[in-house]
């Protein structure tokens, strides 16, 4: 098992795992043929900075990724050029209805985290590697990159009605953290719930070993 920085060699397989964490999160939010929205997928990882992305691989496969954002490294926003092209690349009527959903999506995403957080985002395992842990090796590398970079508190955000994405950050540690969405947000994105954790700090060497 490998944990490292995504690279442009990982594109396409990043590009396969956003389509399947869109059609556990937000079914609906990619329309059209599976080649079609792979294809879509790909162009939108490939004009997005990979900052702060990290895969996990096992036997040189990618089958894992998930991101962290800080107030000084923010989560990149889906890059407008490209999902204008997707009625092009998915058909007219199906590229339309995903230009509105990533448009409910992008007012969704909460703001950027605070000074003493990272947020946690983009997180998914391949739906054939699930059930083995993966997610929670993810999640605790990018808590320890967070911690090593003296923040204090690690976000995230988990549409409602992704009960499997609750009970799992639950079971890890985090909670609710009550801080109503923007109006514009509550009035058109996606309902969802904002998570905390604080993180605890190694503990130092004690002198002499």
């Amino acid at each position: 098992m490998t944990l490292r920085a995504a690279s442009p060699d990982d594109d396409d397989a990043t590009a396969r795992l956003l389509v399947q964490r869109y059609e556990v999160e937000v079914p609906g939010m990619l329309h059209g043929p599976p080649a079609s929205r792979f294809e879509l997928a790909r162009r939108l990882v490939r004009a997005t900075p990979r900052t702060g992305r990290t895969v996990l691989e096992l036997d040189g496969d990618v089958v894992g990724m998930g991101a962290l954002a800080t107030a000084a490294r923010p989560r990149p926003s889906t890059p407008a050029r490209v999902l204008l092209q997707a009625p092009a690349v998915l058909g007219p009527f199906a590229g339309l209805r995903t230009v509105v959903g990533a448009v409910r999506g992008a007012v969704t995403v909460a703001p950027a985290p605070a000074v003493d957080q990272a947020m946690v985002h983009s997180l998914v395992v391949d739906r054939s590697r699930r059930g083995e842990g993966l997610g929670a090796v993810l999640l605790d590398r990018l808590e320890d990159q967070a911690r090593s970079a003296g923040l204090a508190f690690v976000v995230l955000q988990v549409v409602a009605s992704n009960r499997h994405a609750l009970s799992f950050y639950r079971s890890r540690g985090y909670r609710h953290l009550d801080a109503p969405p923007p109006f514009v947000s509550r009035l058109l994105g996606y309902r969802t719930v904002q998570l905390v954790k604080g993180l605890a700090r190694a503990a130092p060497p004690h002198p002499g070993g």
